[in-house]
């Protein structure tokens, strides 16, 4: 199929989502993450919200995260979808992984919550820092993807040279305790699924980076802020972890219809004790966190919410 016919195609079924919406229920696909991850459940649970509160059902689809997210979203592959906002910086801007013209055709709905990156290791293996990584194989995540981007920007920042290993954080957690790597690094939301699936079954050990190779890191990453991971997020973890997060957010192409996404943002944003009883780390999808975006416009159904709600926004990050 030629760009141009897709692209046609693509406005007949936003134009098509925007006339039927008041009339019927609309499904609309939204692209979460591997599984393991906290996309692939947060995904699922707020669908079952915004089907509760609205005329709209949202189908999750399982993919690689947010690299390929941000690439379908833009294609119009997808209308919606869950992106770390450090790939959608990247991709914004047009800088590598996402090198060449950058992408522009999707737009901020709503704040998820923080992703903050930590590491998890058998505590037989004797690692418990960032340091001792060094010539281990490491679990990143998917090939290309956030967790890999930072990791290797980690490594750099603490002068180590680990084996990178990709795959889902769900096929790492269990490479980690068969013994086959040697650690897993990921960032989700908190406790991450693929995480609890090693402290709840072996004696582990949990840790994030030191002070010095954090402070080197938020140089190379400056969307990134500290953070630290409560004590007793895992089992075993008797002490809080110092480390660091990025903002996930909800995307949208700027085509899918107003009141569609207006229908989303009021569904989750509006019923805050619903969204945090279904997926602990939504506790922080609140309409005043949307200030955590500072870069990329928002969608104008997602806007008219906030407007609505007297909830301030940069001005230029507003629709016209």
């Amino acid at each position: 199929m030629t760009p141009s016919r897709s692209r046609l195609l693509l406005g007949l079924l936003f134009m098509f989502a925007s006339l039927s919406a008041s009339a019927q229920r609309l499904p609309l696909i939204i692209g979460t993450g591997a599984a393991g991850g906290a996309f692939a459940e947060y995904g699922p649970a707020m669908g079952k919200i915004v089907a509760a509160h609205g005329k709209v059902d949202l189908a999750p689809r399982a993919t690689d995260g947010s690299n390929e997210n941000l690439r379908l979203v833009n294609a119009g592959t997808l209308p919606l979808a869950l992106v770390n906002l450090g790939p959608a910086y990247q991709a914004w801007t047009g800088v590598a992984p996402f090198a060449g013209a950058p992408l522009r055709e999707f737009r901020a709905v709503l704040p998820m919550y923080e992703t903050p990156f930590h590491i998890v290791a058998l505590k037989g293996s004797g690692i418990a820092s960032v340091a001792q990584l060094d010539g281990k194989r490491v679990g990143v995540g998917p090939a290309g993807g956030p967790g890999e981007v930072f990791f290797r920007g980690l490594a750099e920042a603490a002068n180590i040279k680990p084996v990178i290993v990709n795959g889902t954080p769900d096929a790492h957690a269990k490479q980690v305790l068969a013994r086959e790597i040697d650690a897993l690094w990921y960032g989700a939301g908190l406790p991450v699924a693929a995480f609890k699936g090693v402290t709840d079954n072996a004696q582990a050990v949990v840790f994030g980076p030191s002070e010095g190779q954090a402070a080197l890191f938020r140089e190379r990453y400056p969307y990134f802020a500290p953070y630290v991971i409560p004590a007793n997020t895992y089992r075993g973890q008797g002490e809080a972890i110092a480390t660091f997060a990025v903002w996930n957010f909800m995307v949208a192409h700027r085509d899918v219809s107003n009141e569609a996404v207006f229908a989303i943002t009021e569904a989750l944003l509006a019923h805050p004790d619903e969204v945090a009883a279904a997926y602990p780390a939504a506790s922080a999808t609140l309409a005043r966190n949307a200030v955590a975006n500072s870069f990329l416009p928002f969608h104008p159904g997602a806007a008219r919410y906030y407007r609505e709600r007297g909830v301030a926004l940069p001005k230029q990050l507003m629709p016209e």
